[in-house]
């Protein structure tokens, strides 16, 4: 957990330490959604910097592409399971 530092108008520096975070659950296509649209909205609110929101965005798209080959694999599997069932 890094902090920073941020001066205020009087010339006084203050730290400012991020609140622990809160598991994310990422665990459905619609939680990997919800997700991202926080990443969005904190960019859009500058509570998240630009740069670190778009990382944030690039993992969770890549989350969202291995969500959906998981999903086409399963399925795939199911459809081979029911052909070779098929042919017994």
């Amino acid at each position: 957990m890094t902090t920073k530092s941020r001066t205020l108008e009087h010339g006084s520096v203050v730290e400012l330490v991020p609140n622990p975070a809160s598991p994310i659950r990422l665990h459905t296509l619609d939680d990997i959604r919800l997700e991202m649209a926080k990443v969005y909205r904190g960019m859009r609110s500058g509570s998240i910097d630009p740069q670190d929101g778009t990382r944030l965005a690039f993992v969770l798209g890549q989350l969202v592409r291995l969500f959906e080959q998981s999903s086409q694999e399963r399925r795939l599997e199911a459809i081979e399971q029911t052909l070779n069932q098929r042919k017994s």
